[in-house]
Order: C-alpha cells, then sequence, then structure tokens
C-alpha cells in the first residue's frame, strides 16, 4: 500500500503567480478534453469501431422501465403495497393540461 507524503512550501507572490499562469491557457486558445477517438464528433461510430478491431464484444443496450431498474438496484419491487403485499391498482390517471 502506498503512502502520500504531503509537504507544505511557502512562496512569494511572483513564484506563486508563475505557477498558477503556467495553467492558463493564452488568449483565444480553447482547452481540448478529449480528441482522437473520444471526441465528440462521431463520438459512438468510432468507439464501436475500436470494438470491433479488438474484438471486443459488443453488448446492446437494454432498456429498462422505472420499475425494472428500481427493482435492480434496490431488490425493492414497487409495483407491491409495501403494507400488505398485495399489487398497487389505478384509480386515477392526471394528464398534464388536460383540462
Amino acid at each position: 500500500m502506498a503512502t502520500t507524503v504531503l509537504t507544505t512550501t511557502a512562496l512569494d507572490a511572483m513564484e506563486f503567480m508563475r505557477r498558477f499562469m503556467m495553467h492558463v491557457l493564452p488568449s483565444g486558445f480553447q482547452k481540448i478534453r478529449y480528441y482522437g477517438f473520444l471526441s465528440n464528433a462521431n463520438r459512438k461510430t468510432k468507439l464501436l469501431k475500436c470494438l470491433r478491431l479488438t474484438r471486443t464484444p459488443i453488448k446492446p443496450k437494454v432498456k429498462l422501465t422505472t420499475k425494472e431498474l428500481i427493482f435492480k438496484l434496490t431488490g425493492v419491487d414497487i409495483s407491491l403495497c409495501p403494507s400488505c403485499g398485495g399489487t398497487w391498482c389505478k384509480i386515477l390517471a392526471l394528464n398534464p393540461g388536460g383540462g
């Protein structure tokens, strides 16, 4: 297990500003967070191509309903009443803007 040793350094104002300004881009420059196959342009198609080239199995995305997702994450079936264990029944549906 690696241990981290933290040290404190006293800096004069000019040295602090010099170190700080090394992180500021010149005017007109833009920070590039991702480039190559992780860039925003065609990211999905580029990643799929990388997966195919590396022969990584591509798993299709499974769209879960809210009820299925909550059950998968918590193990709680929200279609059952927490008190009696019976199933819920719809009494009234409210539609937005329905008058």
